[in-house]
C-alpha cells in the first residue's frame, strides 16, 4: 500500500526533527534505531520524518493527571 503525503507536509531532516521535539540529535537517532519513532530512509542513509508522525509520537505518550486516575479508579470500583 502506498502512503500519500500532502504537498504541504514536507519531510523534516534530523536537525529539524530534533529541534521540533527538543531532543538532542543523538537521542533522536537512538529512538530511530530502536524503532520508537517512525522515519523514512530513502537510499538507506539519511533519515527523514513526517511532522504528523512526530506529533503522534508526542501525543501517544500522555501521562494522566492524578484526578483522572482517581476518577477512573472510582468508575471501576462503582461498576463492580
Amino acid at each position: 500500500m502506498t502512503e500519500t503525503i500532502s504537498i504541504q507536509e514536507r519531510p523534516l531532516n534530523i536537525d529539524q526533527a530534533s529541534e521540533f521535539l527538543n531532543f538532542k540529535k543523538s537521542y533522536l537517532y537512538k529512538l530511530v534505531c530502536s524503532g520508537k519513532v517512525p522515519c523514512y530512509r530513502p537510499g538507506g542513509k539519511r533519515v527523514f520524518f513526517k511532522l504528523s508522525d512526530l506529533q503522534e509520537y508526542v501525543y501517544r505518550h500522555r501521562q494522566s493527571a492524578d484526578y483522572e486516575i482517581r476518577e477512573e479508579a472510582e468508575r471501576i470500583i462503582n461498576e463492580k
